[in-house]
């Protein structure tokens, strides 16, 4: 328990200190309210360390950070706040009757999350791999990679970083393995993903709806609590904040809409703050960015419209102009490079067969209708979210009106594959809608602040607490089937297998490289199925299955990986391509515990009835064998 509480406690101040420190400068905390304050604190705080990464990297490149350096400035953040804040605290703890219950509903967010950490350690699905390799990478060097070597030969300039400047703080202040780092960062983000949704309820429409909205995104909906079974570690971390980002850009541009004489520091502060929170949005994910664009349209023209009417167009469109060029020089240091990347390799594809093309096609950015509620919401939720959309309409509530309007950019930008060209598919549809939860969100939460509109000022006080009593039961019983939505076959890693690590470092040369059992999901795409997959992290020695940023490596070495990984995937057929995996340098064959979810797998049996392989290691449902020379051979 002391790993766990030492964790919470790096996690928590992690998440407090550089946002508050920044909201302590000429008082500009006091412009929100309650609980508001603590969110734009926590939205500043994530924000801080991608920026900073990045900026450390591109501006000092000799720089390199470690525990003592990041230990010592959250301890300054600290003490700037405690003398900046030292007969203030009772105002900024001052939170009322429904705020309690907000920062309540967080805590069993939060506490659904981490729970399922106790029973899966391990980070599950294929892309925890290089999620842990990068944070592994930024821990030891100091400072964000630019490749996956010495693991593999990828380059990142095409690559967002930001969530490794996060774990691998983490990582050093808990001194803890980077995958558990790695971990316990994401699942923290995962459980404030409704931080966002509160704060723009609460700012814009009110604070009943806005623990509505909270409740449907942290506990209610089982997106993104899902995320944890597939690694989708750098979405949730953009999008945690994406929301906060919008929230305080809207506000900013506001500001420039008015005269601001009186409180210029107010103004600046908040065009810079909304300038890094742009920003880190897009250091954390790049595709991320692209969702949250329609947001920042909407707000801008928002503030235009009512500019207009104003005669302060000019002004208005200055400060957009002003808050877009400081979120261009917060991501310049990765945006030129990751661009000329991007439109590079869509305008020279590699050649590969016309097959291959449509299937990978099918498969990236295909999405059936019966995937919806697995990917977006329950249907029960998904009723709520339309009924809800229609009454909104109906109330002409410019909150859901902006949210249909998100929602329907989006799934353009899901669909934008279909025009056939490749510089405006950016992403595809599941990414889409495994983000919906934002907009439901908002949607519901929204309708709920209208209806307690229609009953009046006297009984309004009656229905919040109602609502507040129903929200509270029924997040109480959603944490637990939170909790229980675990997908067993893509956790990988198990205790059998880690033992195997230990004697695989002890017995076998560092160059060694291992085939694994294998799963191709799309043509082109292969990676591992059981802990076989993890080898490159807990040994340092290679594997058949490459990574899951394989597509941004060399294509000579993407074709060596593709052909290896189809080799094992024949090996689990018959043992006919034993002599070609040699030929190609594998030394070593790795059966994990958990074998393949996809087929047959591996198998241990018939492959030690094989003259060309000899058994090393067998124990617990872990099998190693190595492959014979051809001289050694009977």
């Amino acid at each position: 328990m002391l790993v766990e509480f030492r964790l919470i406690f790096v996690l928590i101040a992690m998440l407090i200190l550089p946002g508050w420190a920044a909201l302590t400068v000429n008082d500009v905390w006091r412009q929100w309210t309650g609980l508001q304050r603590w969110i734009i604190a926590m939205g500043i705080s994530v924000a801080f360390y991608p920026v900073f990464f990045y900026i450390a990297r591109s501006v000092f490149p000799f720089l390199t950070l470690g525990p003592y350096k990041m230990g010592t400035l959250l301890f300054a953040f600290a003490v700037v706040i405690g003398w900046r804040m030292r007969r203030r605290w009772s105002e900024a703890l001052a939170f009322d009757r429904l705020e309690w219950v907000a920062i309540g509903i967080f805590g069993m967010t939060l506490f659904t999350r981490f729970w399922i950490i106790r029973d899966h350690p391990y980070p599950a699905w294929s892309d925890s791999l290089h999620h842990t390799l990068l944070t592994q990478l930024t821990a030891v060097r100091g400072k964000l990679p630019v490749s996956l070597e010495p693991y593999f030969p990828i380059p990142l300039g095409q690559y967002h970083l930001g969530l490794y400047a996060l774990s691998a703080t983490v990582q050093w202040l808990a001194q803890v393995p980077a995958h558990t780092a790695l971990l316990w960062t994401s699942q923290m983000l995962n459980g404030l993903c409704g931080v966002g949704v509160y704060l723009v309820l609460d700012r814009k429409v009110g604070r009943a709806g806005a623990i509505v909205g909270a409740a449907v995104v942290g506990l209610l909906s089982h997106q993104p609590a899902l995320y944890v079974n597939w690694g989708r570690f750098t979405q949730i971390s953009s999008q945690t904040i994406l929301l906060i980002a919008w929230l305080v850009t809207w506000e900013a541009i506001a500001l420039w809409r008015r005269p601001w004489q009186e409180y210029r520091i107010i103004v600046l502060w908040n065009t810079a703050g909304a300038g890094v929170l742009t920003g880190a949005v897009f250091l954390l994910h790049f595709r991320v960015a692209a969702f949250y664009i329609p947001l920042l349209i909407f707000g801008v023209a928002w503030e235009l419209w009512k500019a207009r009417e104003e005669h302060r167009i000019g002004h208005t469109l200055l400060g957009a102009v002003v808050i877009g060029t400081v979120a261009l020089i917060v991501v310049t240091p990765v945006l030129w490079e990751a661009l000329h990347i991007y439109v590079t390799s869509r305008l020279n594809p590699p050649a590969v067969a016309a097959s291959e093309i449509s299937q990978a096609a099918r498969l990236y950015y295909e999405f059936p209708w019966r995937t919806v509620p697995y990917l977006v919401a329950r249907p029960w939720l998904m009723i709520l979210a339309s009924l809800s959309a229609v009454f909104g309409l109906l109330r002409r509530n410019k909150l859901v009106i902006a949210c249909l309007m998100w929602t329907s950019l989006l799934y353009l930008l899901g669909k934008a594959y279909t025009l056939g060209l490749s510089l405006v598919s950016v992403t595809n549809m599941g990414a889409v809608l495994i983000m919906l939860y934002l907009p439901i969100g908002l949607t519901v939460g929204s309708v709920v602040e209208e209806s307690l509109a229609l009953l009046g000022p006297y009984r309004r006080e009656g229905g919040v607490r109602l609502i507040t009593a129903l929200v509270l039961i029924a997040g109480f019983v959603a944490s637990h089937i939170r909790v229980t939505e675990i997908e067993p076959y893509r956790y990988f890693v198990t205790p059998e297998d880690i033992a195997a690590m230990d004697w695989i470092r002890e017995n076998t040369p560092a160059d060694a490289l291992f085939a694994v059992n294998t799963y191709f999901w799309l043509p082109r795409a292969p990676h591992g199925t059981d802990a076989g997959y993890w080898i490159p992290y807990f040994t340092g020695r290679q594997t058949t299955a490459g990574v899951m940023l394989l597509s941004l490596g060399t294509l000579d070495y993407r074709n060596s990986i593709v052909r290896m990984s189809r080799a094992v995937e024949q090996l689990e057929v018959d043992n006919s391509s034993l002599a070609e995996l040699q030929a190609l340098g594998v030394d070593y064959l790795y059966i994990g515990r958990k074998g393949d979810f996809s087929g047959p797998g591996l198998d241990a049996a018939r492959l030690n009835q094989a003259e060309d392989v000899t058994l090393l290691y067998q124990k617990d449902g872990v099998s190693i064998f190595q492959i014979n020379p051809p001289d050694d051979r009977p």
